[in-house]
């Protein structure tokens, strides 16, 4: 019964660490100095790629692409009704790609694994890594708040997302 006991405390020691590592998205709450939720006004050097009403993308004119030990080929920064709401990174090319999900493990612990792709959940920022082929890679991390704004803002006017059984 002992050595059950000394095979489970390492499993055990792991969660803690793992949860802790998770935590830091949520300490961490945005991208490269921008704050989830910050409003459009406190972002600078941006350049408009995408307009869709209350979601906007925009891209930094400034834009450093190395992200840890891996460079990107764009970073998108979206904004909801004026907030910011998620970043995405998109990595191309085999010898970039393949460093993205061990430059996050690396940061946060293993992620939750789901078919193509690896999510980390925070209570504040979710993060996911979507490997889309050999040499492609997209990174996304966004409010969850605001995601929920997002996802609500998308139910057509006079309908719930409620569901009823059918007999």
């Amino acid at each position: 019964m002992r050595f059950f006991y000394l095979l489970l405390l390492p499993l055990l020691l792991a969660l803690p660490a793992r949860a802790q590592s998770v935590a830091r998205l949520d300490v961490a709450n945005g991208f490269r100095g921008l704050t989830f939720g910050s409003p459009l006004t406190e972002a600078l050097h941006l350049n408009l790629v995408q307009d869709k009403g209350d979601e906007k993308i925009y891209e930094r004119l400034d834009e450093q692409l190395r992200v840890g030990s891996f460079t990107a080929a764009r970073i998108h920064y979206k904004f909801f009704r004026g907030q910011f709401a998620a970043v995405t990174i998109i990595v191309k090319g085999a010898a970039d790609a393949q460093k993205v999900r061990p430059t996050f493990e690396a940061l946060y612990g293993p992620g939750r694994l789901q078919g193509f792709s690896c999510k980390w959940q925070g209570a504040l920022v979710a993060l996911s890594c979507a490997s889309l082929a050999d040499d492609q890679t997209i990174l996304a991390m966004s409010s969850v708040p605001l995601a929920a704004q997002m996802q609500q803002a998308k139910v057509p006017v006079g309908t719930t997302k409620l569901k009823t059984k059918q007999k």
